[in-house]
């Protein structure tokens, strides 16, 4: 596989086939068990001591596998002005998670957070050729959406002033990732999924740092053996493996379908923390899972074949990936 090489940034609507599927559901599962990961992590060390952690040893983990398979890192002024403001976007929507959580309940959070694929389908029209906005989509956001409400509706608590600051805080960094999702695919073909997170990493874990050291010097770090499993997990599997899969995901399909499969993130959430930590699920979460699986079969379930321009315009692109996947 090339390096540097990849897929056009127009896209073509088609529904995921699936395989595209399986590994965005497989993603969501990963991303589901991060959440019960940072819980178990911050027991024994700060918030931000611990996300500056985490994303220090994926940085690492990604240059070795970037200088393994000899993925380009090094970039024009252009590209790296793309990936400044990637990392930045990360940096930002990472940290808004943390502080906007702490604001508000943890139902509320969860909601305003899973809005990032509503935030992708209104922006992808504008700068994504061929990811239409359709009334099926909205549809289908709309009631998956209304699921995730439902599934969090127990937890949401808490007076409407005192949780406000912190419902916007987390719906901003919800509003950054779809941002960052649409850059993704603005950059298909001109840096490798791998490059893009590790510059990413490498931009967020200094800053992290900084914020930890100023912020959390006089809060304890202890290095526990669930704080040693919850990084492995959240550095390896859910970043290292599930960033660059994202990134892949979205550059070689619409993100708006693909995003929208990442609702049963907090889906998952629910069941491992119902699993792991005794957390509560009855028939109203079950009516809520019900509500997203049903929104994302909406979503995914149809969409028109390319026109022949459009498979005209794709088999130039279709040639190039598959002279990459032989060198």
């Amino acid at each position: 596989m090339s390096a540097s090489s990849g897929p056009s940034p127009h896209t073509d609507d088609r529904p995921l086939e699936l395989s595209a599927i399986a590994l965005t559901a497989l993603l969501s599962a990963i991303w589901g068990g991060a959440f019960v990961a940072i819980k178990v992590g911050i027991f024994d060390m700060p918030p931000l001591g611990a996300a500056a952690l985490r994303f220090g040893v994926t940085a690492v983990m990604l240059l070795a596998l970037a200088w393994y398979q000899r993925v380009q890192l090094r970039f024009g002024w252009s590209e790296l002005k793309i990936l400044g403001l990637l990392g930045l976007l990360f940096c930002y929507g990472n940290m808004a998670v943390y502080l906007g959580t702490a604001l508000t309940t943890s139902g509320r959070s969860a909601v305003f957070f899973s809005a990032q694929p509503i935030f992708i389908a209104l922006l992808a029209p504008f700068f994504l050729p061929g990811d239409r906005l359709t009334a099926r989509k909205v549809c289908g956001l709309a009631v998956a959406f209304s699921g995730i409400v439902v599934l969090f509706s127990a937890k949401f608590g808490g007076g409407l002033s005192a949780a406000l600051v912190g419902d916007a805080i987390v719906l901003s960094s919800a509003l950054t990732i779809g941002i960052s999702g649409i850059i993704t695919k603005r950059v298909a073909g001109r840096v490798h999924p791998v490059a893009l997170v590790c510059w990413q990493t490498w931009i967020t874990w200094p800053v992290l740092t900084l914020f930890s050291w100023l912020f959390e010097a006089d809060q304890p770090f202890l290095l526990s053996t669930r704080v040693i499993v919850s990084i492995v997990y959240l550095s390896a599997i859910s970043a290292a493996f599930g960033f660059v899969a994202y990134a892949w995901l979205i550059q070689r399909h619409s993100p708006t379908r693909v995003a929208s499969l990442t609702f049963l993130t907090p889906v998952f959430a629910v069941l491992f923390g119902w699993l792991v930590l005794s957390e509560h699920m009855g028939v109203v979460q079950l009516l809520g899972v019900a509500g997203v699986c049903v929104g994302i079969y909406i979503v995914n379930s149809s969409g028109a074949s390319p026109s022949p321009v459009t498979a005209r315009k794709a088999e130039p692109v279709m040639r190039q990936e598959k002279a990459d996947a032989v060198s």
